[in-house]
């Protein structure tokens, strides 16, 4: 027996191990960061599936897929998106030219070389628009004696603000205005031409 006991002494006593078993187990499971799953239905309780609306968008309707938002404006295909970037490159060069006969003639130019282009035409017209040069572009086509425009070139700006008209990006208040304005004259000319449209 005295063999037994010694041979079981030798290694480490029971009791202790129990006792480092017992006293690691609650520590290590707080290290580890494990927490009982009994508290874990009552996060999930709070939180809802989402419904597919805010609760502050009461009267909201969705809107179907494939139908545009009332009022949005549907994207430019890809030939008009290059047709657009075409003329907003060509817009840049006015700038090279710091005379204002030069620029009116590079702008009636520019209408002219995308007279089949209604979209160029009216990018052209909308951001000599946005720019403020519209009015003064223009009035400096129609100045008697220009050297650098030519009648088709006028004929070119009469069709594109035609065209801008028919498109919303010039408005017949802005003509008004700009009938009044410094280059009233060469307006109420534009004006008059474009209450004829020209016959083929």
């Amino acid at each position: 027996m005295s063999r037994i006991d010694g041979g079981n002494r030798s290694s480490s006593p029971k009791g202790s191990v129990t006792e480092r078993s017992s006293t690691e187990r609650p520590d290590s499971a707080t290290a580890k960061g494990t927490r009982p799953a009994a508290k874990d239905p009552q996060v999930h309780r709070a939180v809802q599936p989402f419904q597919g609306h805010s609760d502050f968008e009461t009267g909201r309707r969705p809107i179907p897929r494939g139908l545009p938002a009332v009022g949005s404006v549907p994207p430019p295909s890809a030939a008009d998106a290059a047709a657009i970037a075409g003329a907003d490159a060509e817009l840049e060069l006015l700038s090279e030219f710091p005379d204002p006969d030069a620029q009116g003639g590079l702008a009636s130019a520019m209408l002219h070389a995308h007279a089949d282009e209604p979209v160029s035409q009216t990018r052209i017209v909308e951001r000599l628009k946005q720019d403020g040069r519209l009015e003064s572009l223009f009035g400096e086509v129609f100045r008697e004696g220009n050297p650098y425009v030519e009648q088709p070139h006028r004929a070119a700006v009469v069709r594109a603000l035609d065209t801008a008209l028919e498109r919303g990006a010039v408005t017949s208040e802005d003509l008004r205005t700009f009938a009044r304005g410094a280059y009233a004259q060469e307006w109420r000319q534009i004006g008059s031409e474009l209450a004829t449209p020209e016959k083929p």
